[in-house]
């Protein structure tokens, strides 16, 4: 060896390099000015020789220094030297390539000043890999976070998947790493190699990768973000002007892997392009003017949310400007783009973001705050700048280079709330001693705020299920910000009611109402999304009944999702019908949208109270209900009746206005496969009061129906001839209430004479009664006490005995002392009257019939002498 170049070796570093141990190869590897030379070293430990190529084609062998592949040269100084290396391997091959350590980071301080207070929008532009072309070179430049790591290094097959060949250097206090490696290409497959400071050596994928090779091998790919010729302009000036509070939104969820089988059945290619063709045909043909779309980034196959790589599009289906493509479709016919995406959680695996540099990274380092409980899900710490950049970037990444329209976030209740799913011990509570994760509440709110910063008209959307207060206020009003929030209460409610049979129904009712109580605390979407059903089928495997009566039920259910306050999302899953209810089922949708677009009275005052009115919400036992939408005119005006019910009914409604009422929508339209039963005639309105208002219809409705009746005002001239023969009526009511009253006041009259009359005969007749009541029992008293006296006393037994030798019979003289006793009786109580009672003592028997009838004794004794 050279001893020049001997001494100017650096021992202790060439082993960090041999070893992979360091964080900057840069300061080792490469080209370095030694006094008036160049010193130029590299490590490649699977070639055999290796030299230096000067531009001017002059080549310098350089010289093995370590037996493990360590190379290096002296070179004569010269002002911006450009040389490449020319290389020999152990299988005798050949190459030629630049030094990727002679070059200078691009990642600068701005970018990490940014990045570690989250604000770096456009991050993905500098993380990750990127083809680019610095000077006359042509390569891939590649940067990471890994913050806990002792070496980062790229692998791929461009350098046989040895980490030792192509370490990087950390450019960033924070742990960002960084190397431009030439000769790299598009499509070139590549992982990041990390060694942790406990020498734990293990790969992982790039999370701000374009493009996943499989879900798999966790590899990424190299790929170039590119762009079309995009034109979309006119949509995106109209995104601009969108009135959230006031426009209908009806939304069609879909997935296009279900689209994907489709294009595979018709022979073609599932390219995103091919994909856009069929999503247009059949979102157009039902009527919607928006879809949201599955997670369409890089995800674990049996669970579409379970999303491993934030950056990369599903690649099954194409390149990014495919997707690109799709959208750009979508919006040339007036479709609004919302994708499902995941910002709450990641898969825990043994590769992908989980540990990501040996230690929690993008997951919380506490399980009791980073995993959710039951799950192998782990929550994004919302603590870390950089975490909630990579998010904030990911939105912005398909917001500005994919045109999306919006975002609908998965259930972020799951992160707010410190205690959600857990028990007593299992979490722990904020700085303020509160349950709320206050780091994920100011993500929500800056997330917020950086798409509205992008373009007002982007719909952020989410599904909360815990009842985070102010969801959809403005963030300076205090709330979260976001636009829409699904009413996953309403969902709840309105399916239980549904699949409960028509005849229990009744002792539901309150589960239809209760929506109407909370439905302007916030500003709602009605979903019944793939979490609730899964296609038309399974809406009407819920339903109760026969097939008939399920299918009605189902178009039922669907009418009220749209008559509803709160705009609509509708999952669609590609559904085997027949060709007969395939086409009742597409016509019902359409007809269904077309009338949600046209009535404004459906949607513009969805979100305050005054577009909405009950008329009748009572009738339980009817199963029956019936409201009234309405619209900021006053004359636009839709009466909504519902019978729920599994009869056929006539039902006498009230309305607010007189006039004419045009059913629009029959759910039991032959059109839809119902059985027809309509009021296909426009139903004038009857001065005939019913639930509280003034006019009424009568509608004609069928088993489990809905309609639906545009209110269409009198002209001029047809108010005045109502006017007139209202007034008739008024007249000849009032003469009828006149005539009434009066002959109520003659029959008052006669009915208070004739009651008079029978009350003076009842009270004679009663005296009557009352006092022949009277004698009755006085006689029966005293002859109870006569026969009770004549028995005790012994000369009265004895009286009596003589006595009755001279009558002829017993009975004979008992009549004659009974009648004496009667005509002695009534003096006898004339005299009791006036004297007090005295207490009879009975020494003598002829002494005690004396007191008791005097002088009969007298004239029995004479006679008894005699």
């Amino acid at each position: 060896m050279n001893n020049k170049l001997y001494k100017l070796m650096n021992w202790p570093e060439i082993e960090e390099i041999t070893y992979s141990d360091g964080k900057d190869p840069h300061r080792i590897l490469g080209a370095h000015k030694v006094e008036n030379s160049l010193l130029i070293q590299t490590f490649r430990p699977e070639d055999t020789k290796v030299s230096v190529i000067a531009k001017d084609g002059k080549e310098y062998e350089m010289e093995m220094t370590d037996e493990s592949g360590f190379f290096a040269v002296l070179v004569p100084y010269k002002s911006n030297f450009c040389y490449s290396y020319k290389a020999v391997d152990k299988q005798g091959k050949e190459h030629i390539f630049h030094d990727p350590y002679n070059f200078k980071s691009l990642f600068t301080r701005e970018d990490g000043i940014k990045f570690n207070s989250g604000i770096h929008d456009a991050v993905y532009k500098i993380m990750g890999s990127h083809r680019m072309e610095r000077g006359d070179v042509k390569g891939v430049n590649f940067v990471v976070w890994a913050p806990d790591a002792q070496r980062v290094s790229v692998i791929g097959n461009f350098n046989g998947w040895d980490g030792r060949i192509h370490q990087m250097r950390m450019v960033d206090a924070s742990g960002i790493f960084e190397i431009f490696i030439p000769e790299v290409n598009v499509g070139d497959e590549y992982q990041y190699e990390i060694k942790t400071k406990g020498n734990e050596i293990f790969v992982r994928p790039d999370p701000y990768a374009f493009r996943m090779k499989d879900y798999r091998s966790e590899v990424s790919i190299v790929s170039e973000l590119g762009t079309i010729t995009w034109e979309d302009s006119s949509w995106l000036s109209l995104r601009k002007k969108y009135n959230k509070e006031e426009s209908a939104l009806s939304i069609c969820e879909l997935s296009l892997d279900n689209f994907a089988q489709t294009c595979i059945e018709e022979g073609e290619s599932t390219n995103y392009r091919n994909l856009a063709k069929e999503v247009i045909k059949f979102v157009k043909s039902n009527g919607f003017n928006a879809v949201e779309l599955l997670p369409v980034c890089e995800h674990e196959p049996e669970h579409k949310y379970e999303v491993y790589s934030f950056f990369a599009i599903k690649s099954e289906y194409g390149e990014l400007v495919d997707f690109m493509a799709f959208v750009n479709e979508m919006h040339k016919e007036g479709i609004r783009v919302i994708l499902d995406w995941t910002p709450t959680y990641f898969p825990k695996r043994n590769v992908g973001l989980s540990y990501f540099d040996g230690n929690p990274l993008y997951e919380y380092g506490n399980a009791m705050k980073g995993t959710q409980p039951g799950t192998e899900r782990l929550i994004f710490d919302y603590g870390r700048h950089q975490v909630t950049n990579f998010l904030i970037a990911n939105a912005l990444y398909f917001l500005k280079e994919f045109h999306i329209d919006g975002l609908r976030l998965t259930d972020i209740s799951k992160v707010l709330y410190l205690d959600y799913d857990r028990a007593p011990g299992e979490w722990t509570p904020n700085i303020y001693g509160g349950y709320e994760n206050l780091e994920a509440e100011e993500f929500f709110r800056d997330l917020t705020k950086f798409v509205t910063k992008v373009d007002d008209g982007i719909l952020m959307i989410t599904k909360e299920t815990a009842c985070w207060p102010h969801l959809t206020d403005d963030v300076d009003n205090g709330g979260l910000g976001f636009d829409y929030k699904w009413n996953n209460g309403w969902t709840r409610d309105f399916l239980g009611y549904m699949q409960v049979d028509p005849l229990f129904r009744g002792q539901h009712h309150n589960e239809l109402t209760y929506s109407m109580l909370y439905s302007y605390t916030e500003k709602f979407i009605l979903s019944l999304s793939h979490e609730d059903v899964g296609g038309y089928t399974s809406l009407k495997n819920m339903m109760p009944g026969d097939e008939n009566q399920k299918e009605a039920n189902v178009r039922m259910a669907l009418a009220y999702m749209y008559v509803h306050p709160g705009r609509k999302m509708l999952y669609h899953g590609m559904d085997s019908l027949s060709m007969e209810k395939g086409l009742h089922l597409e016509n019902f949708m359409y007809h269904l949208n077309m009338m949600y677009f046209e009535h404004p009275a459906l949607y513009e005052l969805d979100d305050v109270a005054a577009g909405f009115e009950w008329i009748n919400s009572m009738a339980a036992d009817l199963c029956m209900m019936s409201f009234v939408r309405k619209s900021s005119k006053n004359e636009e005006e839709l009466l909504v009746v519902v019978n729920m019910a599994g009869v056929e009914r006539e039902l006498r409604v009230g309305v607010n206005n007189d006039g004419r009422y045009q059913e629009i929508l029959n759910t039991d339209s032959a059109d839809f496969g119902g059985n027809g039963i309509v009021n296909d005639h426009k139903i004038e309105a009857e001065l005939t009061p019913a639930d509280g208002r003034k006019y009424s219809v009568v509608c004609h409705m069928a088993p489990l129906s809905l309609a639906v009746f545009d209110y269409i005002p009198y002209t001029e001239k047809e108010k005045k001839i109502r006017k007139i023969r209202e007034e008739a009526i008024a007249s000849k009511l009032k003469e009828q209430e006149e005539n009434r009253q009066n002959l109520l006041s003659q029959h008052e009259k006669e009915e208070a004479r004739l009651l008079k009359e029978l009350k003076e005969k009842y009270e004679r007749e009663l005296a009557q009664q009352q006092k022949a009541i009277e004698e009755k029992y006085e006689k029966i008293e005293e002859e109870r006490i006569f026969a009770i006296v004549s028995e005790d006393s012994p000369e009265a037994k004895k009286t009596v005995k003589k006595t009755s030798k001279k009558t002829t019979t017993k009975q004979a003289a008992a009549k004659k002392v009974t009648a004496k006793k009667t005509g002695k009786t009534s003096s006898k109580k004339a005299a009791a009257k006036k004297e007090p009672t005295k207490k009879l003592e009975v020494t003598d028997t002829n002494k005690a019939v004396e007191e008791i009838v005097p002088g009969e004794n007298a004239q029995s004794d004479t006679k008894g002498e005699n």
